[in-house]
């Protein structure tokens, strides 16, 4: 009994101990830090026609912010398949 105990604690702890499930925009995988940041680029991205789209650099800075992507690499498109547009 006491063997059951004590892996049914540690199953639940590792649950609780796993990292946090990362969100999917194309073919990049976000962690929950940059998440935000991918947002508000797909949201600067959201009110330009497709060209200019094309053309929209990231800012410094958010690229900066993000160390987990590169804003850069991800286009208009991916932002409507992931419904963030």
């Amino acid at each position: 009994m006491k063997l059951r105990a004590l892996l049914a604690s540690t199953a639940i702890l590792a649950g609780l101990a796993a990292p946090a499930m990362a969100h999917s925009i194309g073919t990049i995988s976000v962690n929950d830090q940059d998440w935000g940041y991918v947002v508000q680029y797909c949201d600067t991205l959201s009110g330009l026609s497709v060209s200019d789209a094309f053309d929209k650099q990231p800012s410094i800075s958010a690229e900066l912010m993000t160390r987990g992507v590169t804003l850069s690499s991800i286009s208009q498109s991916d932002c409507q398949k992931a419904g963030l547009i």
